[in-house]
């Protein structure tokens, strides 16, 4: 049958196929839009590791570019624990189930660790580390952002830092810096690879290394996407001096530095953060956002799409040999254009400012917190949910009188396996004494009988 249609285009024209005014105009259309589709979709990952029985920690795993991640690293077998603001969520719940009953992977799991609370991070890290011997971990894939619409007001964190800046640095430095221990620890035959998110914004930032958590800098409505730049510009570059501190700290067993941090650019997506910014926040910018979805769609690539440079990045051998703090975009390695990456004494300083200024800000939270805690404490009292301090100390001045009572309870108190219940040795020597002090009574009014005879 396709022979003699073809046959017919050759000898009669194309005029003969059944529909050739509607192929002919629309033709073309429809080519160059699947051309430019699939310009714009970027390259596709081509290498293949096994992933099983290895550990990656993922920020911002539950939408967007993090949950398309997740969806390839769990159809390959490897363990992963989701960091999410709260675990006490129905929907995060059903969201774990529906990756396991999919993949039929049962090593998913999600750990309490929000990234806009210096606090939450720390609880994290804290409790990560404390265990012996080292948890194993594989990698810290770190996709979580904050984006925030036109013409919006500032919004702070718990700790007073501008959210956009916390959630895409400062709650990244944090948790990275806080497991450098855990990360080290690993075994020297393990590679170990971090992976952080930066994205076009990094080209608008207005970088200040006296302020690196936006505490004191005015807020620009107009254009908040400078403030998202700076933030994953100092990501960039927090990225490449901890690569750095990485190399030049010898392990103790000799053997060569086996972890890798490298920075991933997914490209333009469709992801809900550039819905919220397109949309502007509101419902008629949703609408129109609805209205340009056909172009978007072509232009822009999906989740799934941006993340096979992350995919790329953590199945490829080739950055086993790298030193690290590479730019990666479309499953190949790039450079960018601004110069901050090549100053190391810019990077150097603005790292060591972090550190100060996020010590300074925790404390300060934890004097607010314990202050806060008090005040409640003290709300309660007068309400009389809790006792007030002055009956907690006459309480604690009366004699106790516990073990007594125990003890009478004790003397009661007939054992089930008198020679075996080591709760009852009390017991058992009582019963001793009174057997003892029978025998003797009984002995005693035998003597007073006989002297009587």
């Amino acid at each position: 049958m396709p022979l003699n249609i073809i046959g017919s285009m050759v000898l009669e024209g194309p005029e003969v196929i059944r529909g050739w005014e509607y192929i002919k105009y629309y033709g073309p259309i429809v080519a160059t839009v699947g051309a430019l589709k699939y310009y714009f979709r970027g390259t596709t990952n081509t290498w293949e590791r096994d992933l099983h029985g290895k550990v990656y920690i993922i920020t911002g795993g539950t939408s967007g570019l993090g949950a398309s991640i997740v969806d390839e690293l769990a159809a390959r077998g490897a363990q992963l624990i989701l960091l999410v603001r709260s675990t006490n969520d129905y929907w995060l719940a059903e969201y774990i189930q529906d990756l396991r009953d999919k993949h039929k992977n049962f090593l998913i799991y999600a750990e309490e660790c929000d990234l806009s609370s210096l606090h939450s991070v720390r609880k994290f890290a804290t409790k990560w580390l404390d265990n012996v011997p080292p948890r194993r971990i594989d990698g810290v894939i770190c996709t979580a952002s904050e984006t925030l619409p036109p013409y919006k007001e500032r919004q702070n964190t718990i700790d007073g830092i501008e959210i956009q800046t916390a959630v895409n640095y400062v709650g990244h430095y944090h948790l990275l810096t806080l497991l450098t221990p855990s990360l080290k620890a690993q075994l020297s035959d393990r590679d170990v690879r971090v992976l952080l998110t930066t994205c076009l914004s990094q080209a608008m930032g207005q970088l200040d290394i006296n302020d690196p958590l936006y505490l004191n800098k005015r807020y620009p409505k107009s254009h908040p996407w400078t403030v998202l730049g700076t933030a994953k510009l100092q990501l960039g570059l927090f990225a490449k001096e901890f690569q750095r501190r990485l190399l030049e700290t010898p392990r103790k067993d000799g053997a060569p530095i086996n972890i890798r941090v490298n920075i991933i650019n997914p490209g333009t997506m469709r992801s809900p953060s550039t819905k919220r910014v397109l949309s502007f926040g509101s419902i008629l910018g949703l609408f129109l956002y609805l209205l340009i979805l056909p172009i978007l769609w072509i232009f822009f690539k999906s989740t799934t799409q941006g993340a096979q440079s992350f995919i790329h990045t953590l199945m490829s051998p080739d950055f086993v040999n790298l030193d690290g703090g590479n730019f990666i975009s479309n499953c190949s390695i790039y450079k960018p254009a601004r110069k901050e990456f090549d100053d190391s004494e810019l990077q150097k300083t603005l790292y060591d400012n972090t550190a100060i200024a996020i010590a300074k800000v925790e404390k300060e939270s934890a004097v607010k917190r314990k202050r806060n805690e008090l005040t409640e404490k003290q709300a309660a009292e007068a309400k009389g949910n809790l006792p007030k301090v002055e009956e907690i100390t006459a309480e604690k001045s009366k004699p106790n009188n516990i073990n007594a009572i125990q003890v009478k309870k004790n003397k009661d108190k007939v054992p089930l396996f008198p020679g075996f219940d080591t709760d009852n040795g009390s017991l058992q020597k009582e019963n001793s004494k009174i057997k003892s002090t029978s025998t003797k009574s009984k002995t005693s009014g035998k003597s007073k009988k006989s002297k009587k005879l």
